[in-house]
Formats: structure tokens, sequence, C-alpha cells
């Protein structure tokens, strides 16, 4: 149930966010999907300022499940603030696209 978090920039520079929130580290499948046997994928872009604040989501396609694409736009708010962007970056911010890929079965 547990989904692994990865996103790397477009230049495919790696980037590590440090969630500031201990409690939430771990992202689950959302419930009601689980329970509908509902997979997809969700690919959102979220644009992050330099000081690691979330200034932005937008989803960019959908799964055709509403309770997953809500999960996934969720999971990043909730994982906000970020850790600050790395002063080599030289941005004052930063947009990640990010696949959020929902499968029950292997």
């Amino acid at each position: 149930k547990s989904i692994k978090k990865s996103l790397n920039s477009a230049n495919n520079m790696p980037i590590i966010f440090i969630n500031k929130k201990e409690d939430s580290a771990r992202w689950e499948y959302p419930q009601k999907a689980f329970e509908k046997n509902e997979e997809g994928n969700v690919i959102v872009r979220l644009s992050i300022d330099a000081d690691g604040k979330l200034a932005h989501t937008v989803l960019l396609t959908s799964s055709g499940f509403p309770e997953l694409d809500k999960g996934a736009l969720n999971v990043i708010k909730d994982v906000a603030p970020f850790a600050s962007l790395p002063e080599y970056y030289n941005l004052s911010r930063l947009h990640v696209v990010a696949l959020f890929r929902y499968r029950i079965r292997n």
C-alpha cells in the first residue's frame, strides 16, 4: 500500500528533498481507491520556492480516478514544506514533474 517517492529535475540532476515533517514520511494508497481496485498513473507539476515552500501544484495527467488524482495532490501538500534548494541551483523557484504510479497488483 505504500508508494515510494522519487523526484528528478528536468536535466536529471538528482534532487533530495528532506521533509521537515517527521510524521508524513509515508505515502499510502488512497483507501477508497484501494477498496475499488482503482489503478492508474497521475502526473503532477509542483513548483517549489528556493526556501522549500510549495508554491503551486498542477494536475497534468489524470489517472481517470478522482481519488487517485486527489491522493497524489494531497501527498505533495502533506509533505510540504521541503528543504531549501541547494544554493548552487541558483534558482528562485524549481518546477518538478512527478509521476505517481498507483498499482495494487504486481
